[in-house]
């Protein structure tokens, strides 16, 4: 008898997991084409020998016909596919529909960190390659999460001409 109300409340469980499932799906509006979200910048902001800060500003291109409404984002960072650091953005912002926007976040580092990317840095070598990842909080139309990625090079030549 036992076994047989543990088997009834787990079927329950799992009918209510599905109904959870199919609301957080239905909120994502039919149309909805993903943002694309690139690093427009990062600034270092705070250094100890421990942890390192870092401002980080995400642009954000909404390609959908309609306003979309973010208010948060989590992200993770990685340069020459080496982990750098987790950030996270507590900005809200509406972008219009076929145009983007900052957003400010903060990233943070460890010593570790640092240390694999001086070691990777000794080389030389000027570009530098990274990969972002992460998810950013919709407000509007619905709320739902919009999985993010993307990679792409940084130069830190620094605007320095080149040597002929």
């Amino acid at each position: 008898m036992q076994t047989l109300r543990n088997v009834k409340s787990c079927g329950g469980v799992g009918a209510a997991l599905i109904l959870l499932i199919m609301t957080a799906c239905s909120s994502m509006p039919r149309d909805f084409e993903t943002p694309k979200v690139s690093i427009a910048n990062i600034t270092p902001k705070d250094m100890t020998l421990m942890e390192q800060r870092f401002d980080v500003q995400l642009r954000i291109q909404n390609p959908n016909n309609f306003d979309l409404g973010i208010n948060g984002a989590r992200f993770d960072i990685a340069l020459n596919g080496k982990d750098f650091g987790s950030g996270m953005s507590g900005a809200k912002v509406t972008i219009p529909r076929f145009a983007s926007e900052v957003i400010n976040g903060e990233v943070i580092t460890g010593l570790g960190s640092m240390l694999r990317q001086a070691q990777g840095l000794s080389s030389g070598a000027t570009n530098v390659q990274y990969s972002l990842k992460g998810k950013a909080f919709a407000e509007s139309p619905s709320t739902f999460t919009i999985p993010f990625e993307d990679t792409g090079e940084i130069d830190m030549n620094f605007g320095q001409s080149a040597e002929k």
